[in-house]
């Protein structure tokens, strides 16, 4: 086994990566390295020359090629939308700039805050067109696509479907949070697998308690090694606040910040960018809508008020594994 922790997409992550031959897993752990690099280049709207800014600079401009990675995330980013009934949306480029999110997070808390201008609802994905034969993409005039409550997700997803392509017999990829993992847990070569076991942090618990952090552990889920691809996500309104009690999770329906009763939702899905959508749904919707709309996907969550923590009756049966 071959692990690398670092700091990409403006978080930490943690790569794990099994194989037989721990040369071969070293390997991979570098190629895994490369493609976060890549897609983080291809995908961020905190760099300036980023394939993502160029297409959001065009939009109104007709249809724009693109590349293979760019189309994905576009593809998902529509996926998701519909699939949330517009709750995920990722046309809410304009509301981020206008609470001040519109450069990175460390530059936007060491700055003073920026007057809030006037948010309008998003304007939803369902005038934005994908041609996946011509490889293009359009966007209409005035609306820009930001890939924050899916990109991380999504990309953890190409990653371990790539590196379990390339030989691994087991794969973890964790991206601030967004986690998918897929095969074995050990090297493959007749140890007793153990399981995948993923813990849920609390975020509503102060991070200096604890040396090791276990007293943020609200709940372990537990998937069987050998898996084909679970994924973990959770969407929260308290790990990236700044000036006035903002925060980057925007309702699409108003154009501003959430405002609900959830500050914490995590999700089990068959993958990260479904995962992460469904979160970031779910925490927009309240407790009690969320909690409906959940189980009626079938979809293990765990949900958390100021001071309540609810937990869905679904089993992690629909994603491979068990709750632990």
């Amino acid at each position: 086994m071959s692990e690398r922790k670092f700091r990409a997409m403006g978080t930490d992550c943690h790569l794990i990566v099994n194989t037989t031959d721990e040369q071969a897993s070293t390997r991979l752990i570098e190629l895994a390295l490369a493609r976060v690099e890549l897609l983080e280049a291809c995908w961020s709207r905190f760099r300036p020359l980023s394939e993502l800014n160029r297409l959001n600079a065009q939009a109104g401009t007709g249809p724009k090629v693109v590349s293979e990675d760019l189309l994905a995330l576009v593809a998902a980013m529509r996926a998701a939308w519909s699939a949330t009934d517009g709750l995920f949306d990722p046309t809410i480029l304009s509301s981020m700039h206008a609470i001040g999110y519109d450069v990175d997070f460390a530059t936007m808390v060491a700055r003073d805050a920026i007057a809030i201008t006037q948010v309008r609802p998003a304007p939803g994905m369902g005038d934005v067109l994908i041609n996946v034969v011509d490889h293009t993409v359009t966007l209409p005039a005035g609306v820009g696509i930001d890939p924050g409550a899916i990109g991380k997700g999504l990309a953890a997803d190409i990653i371990v479907t790539e590196i379990m392509a390339a030989g691994a017999s087991g794969v973890l990829v964790n991206l601030g949070g967004d986690i998918v993992f897929a095969g074995l847990t050990n090297s493959g070569d007749g140890a007793a697998a153990d399981q995948w076991v993923i813990g849920v942090e609390d975020e509503r618990v102060e991070t200096n308690l604890g040396a090791d952090g276990g007293e943020r552990v609200k709940h372990w889920l537990s998937f069987p090694a050998g898996t084909a691809r679970s994924a973990v996500a959770t969407s929260t309104i308290l790990k990236r606040k700044w000036a006035d009690g903002r925060h980057h999770v925007i309702d699409p329906r108003t154009g501003d910040i959430s405002r609900g009763d959830l500050v914490q939702v995590t999700v089990a899905a068959k993958s990260g960018a479904a995962a992460e959508s469904a979160a970031t749904a779910a925490l927009l919707l309240g407790a009690e809508r969320a909690t409906i709309w959940l189980t009626e996907r079938g979809l293990l969550a765990l949900l958390m008020t100021a001071d309540d923590l609810i937990m869905t009756e679904n089993s992690l049966e629909l994603v491979g594994g068990h709750r632990g």
